[in-house]
């Protein structure tokens, strides 16, 4: 089996441009992952991608593939997962969920994150039976029904206005005294009276039977436990790097994320990693979107000094 000059690992907005970079470079391209598009899929409006004032994650996902599609002769999409990447001399394997192997000579890993779960009674068992992690996909199934939003970041603040439009009466809990979400989606809803925020609290169970009929949090200030009467939860209280496969490849940090510099470079000569799989300050897609350009180029740069 002849090696690929690069295996991109990611097929969200770091893997799209890193493949498309890589492509017109005229190397050899073997793109896997197991959702075109990627997670922007789950984000709603999206007002900060460059050239297009509004638009959302499955159009912009869209738009993606459609460019990456122009370089269909170079790039081989592989949907599926990756479950191990190994390193022997010079040569990456890759080995996915199907185990299929793969052989290339350098990584390009833009392997995303995936939801934090609170970890309570509760959450578990109903997982799908109100319990959420994407408002994107989900918040159509709640109209007319109360729901609680765990988490006062910007995911958060987006779910609460997806949601003040159709559900009943809208719960945002955070654990502090003030959100963290941008004043600018704070201020979609903050004065809703459909909208109630519940700040300093911590969520301690979810509760029902088949399908979820409550939500249990404790006051931090004054140590109540007081229950609410919800028949959603949507969790959005940040994310994990899909770093399972290359545990046993790399340090990773204390986030179980990927040490990267801002050309993609890690500790692992011809492995590059990119986007919000990595320690980068900022999970932005533009800043992924970018980061895959960097992580195409230094991968490049790396070929052209390998022996011939």
């Amino acid at each position: 089996m002849s090696a690929a000059d690069v295996l991109i690992v990611g097929y969200g907005p770091a893997g799209i441009t890193a493949a498309i970079y890589a492509a017109r470079k005229k190397l050899s391209v073997i793109l896997i992952g197991d959702l075109p598009g990627g997670e922007v899929r789950n984000s709603g409006d999206i007002e900060n991608w460059p050239g297009d004032r509004t638009t959302d994650g499955n159009t912009l996902a869209d738009k993606l593939i459609a460019h990456l599609n122009d370089h269909k002769e170079a790039v081989q999409i592989v949907q599926d997962k990756v479950v191990k990447i190994a390193k022997d001399g010079d040569v990456f394997t890759t080995t996915t969920e199907s185990k299929k192997e793969f052989q290339s000579r350098t990584i390009i890993y833009t392997a995303g994150r995936h939801p934090r779960m609170l970890g309570i009674p509760g959450e578990q068992e109903h997982k799908n039976l109100g319990v959420t992690y994407c408002a994107t996909c989900d918040a159509p199934l709640f109209a007319g029904k109360n729901v609680a939003v765990i988490g006062g970041g910007n995911t958060g603040a987006e779910a609460v206005i997806m949601l003040q439009k159709i559900a009943s009466h809208v719960y945002l809990l955070h654990d502090t005294e003030k959100l963290n979400a941008d004043p600018v989606l704070v201020s979609n809803f903050e004065n809703d009276p459909n909208v109630t925020i519940l700040y300093n609290t911590k969520t301690a169970a979810i509760t029902g039977g088949t399908l979820v009929d409550g939500l249990t949090y404790t006051d931090k200030t004054t140590q109540e436990e007081k229950t609410i009467a919800v028949e959603g939860v949507f969790v959005t209280i940040g994310a994990i790097p899909n770093t399972e496969p290359v545990k046993d490849l790399l340090a990773l940090n204390k986030f179980k994320a990927i040490p990267a510099d801002r050309y993609a470079i890690t500790s692992i000569p011809g492995f590059f990693a990119a986007g919000d799989v990595t320690d980068i300050r900022d999970a932005q897609i533009v800043v992924a979107a970018g980061h895959g350009c960097s992580a195409a180029l230094s991968a490049g740069d790396y070929i052209s000094r390998l022996p011939k």
